[in-house]
């Protein structure tokens, strides 16, 4: 039956469902859980991490593979969410903190992540780290700039594969 507050309702709900996602992949991250990792992504996906650039499944091996951080913890601040349908473009604000060998990184930002609603539900499709403070030892300009305007990537709703990452 439809209603007029239906498609608010589903908003709610598909909005819910993003945020519950961004807060699963950055546990299994956290974890070092590659099989969770793997499933927060679409098959066809790309994950923009800086000095890491490649699919989700990529992604979740760099993360749990050799030589990756001992220790890492997320904390993820307020999310905004675009719904169009089966597509999605999402803002989600973190700070991490953890350890690589012996020396402690923090940085914080934002992810600016575009979604794709499959049967099993709304996935990472394309995600972009856009830092506002790069961990010791990163390479700023391996990221996606931020600015204070609209040049910011959180406003370009971007999609994968239409986009050109950064280098």
């Amino acid at each position: 039956m439809e209603g007029p507050g239906n498609g608010a309702v589903q908003a709610w709900l598909d909005k819910n469902e993003l945020a519950e996602l961004v807060a699963r992949v950055s546990s299994a991250v956290d974890r070092g859980d590659r099989e969770r990792i793997i499933a927060c992504y679409t098959e066809d996906s790309y994950d923009d991490h800086g000095a890491f650039k490649g699919s989700g499944r990529e992604f979740a091996d760099f993360i749990c593979g050799p030589g990756s951080m001992s220790a890492l913890h997320h904390l993820l601040g307020q999310s905004v969410f675009d719904v169009q349908g089966d597509e999605a473009w999402g803002e989600t604000f973190f700070t991490f903190h953890g350890a690589l060998g012996a020396a402690d990184v923090t940085g914080y930002g934002r992810y600016v992540d575009y979604f794709r609603k499959t049967d099993g539900g709304w996935k990472l499709r394309y995600r972009r780290v856009v830092p506002d403070a790069v961990p010791a030892g990163d390479d700023r300009g391996a990221y996606w700039p931020a600015s204070r305007d609209r040049t910011d990537p959180s406003y370009d709703h971007l999609r994968w594969p239409d986009v050109e990452p950064s280098t």
